[in-house]
C-alpha cells in the first residue's frame, strides 16, 4: 500500500522499530527510514512514556503532513507528535485487540480515540470489534487488503508442471496448500486431521505447509504436528515467493481457529484461479460471500473442512470456468488499485481538515 501510494506521488518518511524482512524493500521508495524505540504502549507506563516521547521527538523532526499508524497501541505516540505538527491522524485497524477491563489499553483508546481524524478497518468484523469495545461512533471506514493481479498472474499447464517438480510433487495428484505461520490459532492441526480423514494415497493426493521456521525457532507445536503427519503431507520452509507455490497448488486453505481479522491469503490464492478454503471465523466470511460462501467451513470442524476438499477434488474437470470466476472475484472486490484510491481519498480528507 505505501509503495503504490508513494508511486501516486505521495511521500513516505518510515519511522520503524527494529529491521526485518522487507526494510530494503521500504529503502527502494521511502524518502527516509529512522529507527525508533517502541511506539507501542504496554501495561508499564513509565518505560512507555520514555520510549513514546523519545520516538515522538524524533518523528517530528520529519515536521510530516500526516501521521499514518497501523495498530492502535501506536496512538499514544501519534498524539504525542500531533501535539507539535498539528498534523492529522490515520488509523488502519488490522487486529482487534481485546482489553482487560481496567487495564492501561482500555482506558487509554477511547481518549486517544477523540483525536483521530479517521480510522479505517480491514473488514466489518474489525470494524465492529473495535467500536463495540473501545470506539464508539467513531469514523471508521472498511477498505478490505487489496492485491494486484498482475502480481499473482495464473498459470498455465506447463508453468503448473514444473512448479510441482520443484517441490517434489508428482504433476498429477490432488494438490492442497497452507501457506502461513504453523501456530495453534491458523488450525493446521485441523487441516491434518481434514487429511487424514480424506485418506487419499500419497501418489495421487499431497498437502503442502509451507511455513517452516529456522531450527531455532520451530516450537513444540511444530514439532508434535510434524511427529503425527499423515502420509501424503509434505512440510516446507517459510518462503518469499508466494506465487510459485500458489502455482503448485489445486487448493488453498486456511483453517483459522482464532477471529481472522482479514485473511490476504485467500484473495492471493484466488487471484492466481485457485479456489479458497477458509473457517467462518472473523473477517473471511466476507472474502468468501455469494458463491465462494460453499467454500466456508464451520470453525474447528475438520470433518466439514474435509467435505469441502473432497467436493474441490476434481474441480478443473467438473467446473473449468472456477479459475476465471475467482480471478474476477478478486479484480472487482480487492483490487489494490481500489484499495489505495480509497486510503488516498482518506488521507486527502485529512489533510483538508488540516487547514
Amino acid at each position: 500500500m505505501s509503495r503504490e501510494l508513494t508511486r501516486r506521488g505521495h511521500v513516505f518518511d518510515l519511522c520503524y522499530e527494529q529491521d526485518g524482512d522487507l526494510s530494503d524493500t521500504f529503502r527502494s521508495f521511502c524518502a527516509s527510514l529512522t529507527k525508533i524505540p517502541s511506539i507501542r504502549y504496554s501495561e508499564s507506563p513509565v518505560s512507555d512514556a520514555r520510549n513514546v516521547l523519545a520516538a515522538a521527538r524524533t518523528a517530528i523532526r520529519l515536521r510530516p503532513d500526516l501521521i499514518y499508524v497501523n495498530h492502535a497501541t501506536e496512538l499514544a505516540w501519534a498524539v504525542a507528535v500531533q501535539a507539535r505538527t498539528r498534523a492529522p491522524i490515520v488509523c488502519w485497524l488490522h487486529v482487534f485487540i481485546e482489553y482487560q477491563p481496567g487495564s492501561l489499553g482500555s482506558r487509554m483508546v477511547p481518549l486517544l480515540a477523540r483525536r483521530v481524524h479517521r480510522f479505517l478497518a480491514v473488514s466489518e468484523f474489525i470494524r465492529d470489534q473495535w467500536r463495540e469495545q473501545s470506539l464508539g461512533a467513531a469514523e471508521v471506514d472498511v477498505i478490505p487488503n487489496g492485491v494486484s493481479v498482475a502480481d499473482y498472474p495464473t498459470a498455465s499447464a506447463a508453468e503448473l508442471v514444473r512448479s510441482r517438480e520443484t517441490l517434489g510433487v508428482p504433476a498429477n495428484a490432488y494438490v492442497v496448500l497452507y501457506p502461513g505461520r504453523i501456530v495453534p490459532e491458523k488450525g493446521v492441526d485441523l487441516l491434518l486431521d481434514a487429511w487424514k480423514e480424506l485418506d487419499l494415497p500419497p501418489d495421487r493426493a499431497r498437502l503442502l505447509i509451507v511455513g517452516l521456521q529456522s531450527g531455532s525457532t520451530q516450537t513444540e507445536y511444530v514439532g508434535e504436528l510434524q511427529d503425527a503427519s499423515p502420509p501424503g503431507c509434505s512440510w516446507l520452509p517459510m518462503r518469499s515467493d508466494v506465487v510459485s507455490i500458489l502455482h503448485a497448488a489445486d487448493v488453498v486453505v486456511l483453517p483459522a481457529r482464532w477471529q481472522e481479522p482479514f485473511g490476504r491469503v485467500l484473495i492471493e490464492a484466488m487471484a492466481t484461479g485457485r479456489p479458497a478454503v477458509g473457517a467462518r471465523v472473523g473477517g473471511i466470511p466476507e472474502i468468501l460471500d455469494g458463491e465462494f460462501a460453499r467454500f466456508l467451513f464451520p470453525k474447528e470442524d475438520s470433518a466439514a473442512l474435509a467435505d469441502r476438499l473432497r467436493d474441490l477434488r476434481d474441480w478443473r474437470v467438473a467446473d473449468p470456468g472456477l479459475a476465471e470466476r475467482c480471478v474476477k472475484h478478486v479484480a472487482e472486490r480487492f483490487s489494490l488499485d481500489a484499495t489505495a484510491t480509497r486510503v488516498e481519498a482518506v488521507l486527502q480528507s485529512a489533510r483538508t481538515s488540516r487547514s
